[in-house]
């Protein structure tokens, strides 16, 4: 690669590489276990608890057809409150039918 910024992407490719032979030798010499992390950990005593136990789960898209006016109008409603429409429309959901 030549370039502006072929000279840096090869460097970091080197020392990359570098990096990866060192950690492949050094596993191979220790026998260690690693602790694994949970990826995010749920607090029970949160009011929020509701809302954390529904990203574990993996979403999904939700579509449907409006008037280009009346979106640019909510999004520019739900950005004064300091929201996102998702949240909005999530939580007018929920509360309407409730959560499964």
């Amino acid at each position: 690669m030549t370039g502006k910024y072929g000279n840096l992407l090869k460097k970091a490719r080197e020392e990359n590489s570098e990096a990866d032979k060192d950690n492949k030798s050094a596993s191979s010499n220790t026998v260690k276990q690693k602790a694994v992390k949970p990826d995010k950990e749920l607090d029970v005593n949160t009011e929020n608890t509701i809302e954390t136990e529904i990203v574990k789960e993996k979403e999904v898209s939700l579509t449907i057809k409006v008037p280009r006016s009346w979106r640019q109008h909510w999004v520019a409603e739900c950005k004064r409150e300091g929201k996102t429409l998702k949240e909005v429309v999530t939580e007018m959901l929920a509360e309407k039918y409730g959560l499964p």
